[in-house]
């Protein structure tokens, strides 16, 4: 399967080329009072409202800011999400498109299935989904799916 590679900090992370809408450039974000911290805004993409998360601070690491490297992955919603990624959701959770403010975006990889490995048991975060060694590098393999379940996990963002 085809994963595109993006940074947050300095950790190599991947989603399915399947899970994305679209990549964009950061746009002006709209300040949502009372929302946690990990929340960049939201944003208009074609006529949509995209609530659009800090990779850097979900993750625990130095916030992403707006850059010319830096991108927004728009993710298909949970409907979309359940035809590609087989797994059960709630589509009441997040019936919408949801972004994730990256640092920057590398290439589109080939990963085969005997590639992924399970994720190390002190490396447990719930948008984790396998690990994968490429040469020298490790990529972490995120679960997009997770991603679109804020809701359901709010004590993450807290």
């Amino acid at each position: 399967m085809l994963y595109s590679l993006f940074y947050v900090d300095k950790t190599i992370m991947a989603v399915p080329i399947t899970t994305i809408l679209e990549i964009v450039r950061p746009t002006k974000f709209y300040a949502i009072s009372g929302s946690p911290e990990v929340i960049d805004g939201l944003i208009n993409f074609r006529g949509k409202v995209v609530t659009v998360i800090n990779a850097g601070l979900g993750f625990g690491v130095n916030k992403v800011y707006p850059t010319d490297e830096s991108r927004v992955y728009i993710f298909k919603k949970n409907s979309e999400l359940k035809l590609v990624d087989g797994e059960e959701l709630d589509s009441d959770i997040c019936p919408d498109n949801i972004g994730l403010h990256v640092n920057n975006i590398e290439n589109v990889i080939n990963i085969e299935i005997d590639e992924l490995q399970p994720v190390p048991a002190n490396m447990v975060h719930p948008f984790y989904k396998f690990v994968v060694r490429k040469g020298d590098d490790f990529i972490i393999i995120l679960r997009p799916t997770e991603i679109l379940n804020l809701n359901k996990d709010r004590d993450l963002l807290s």
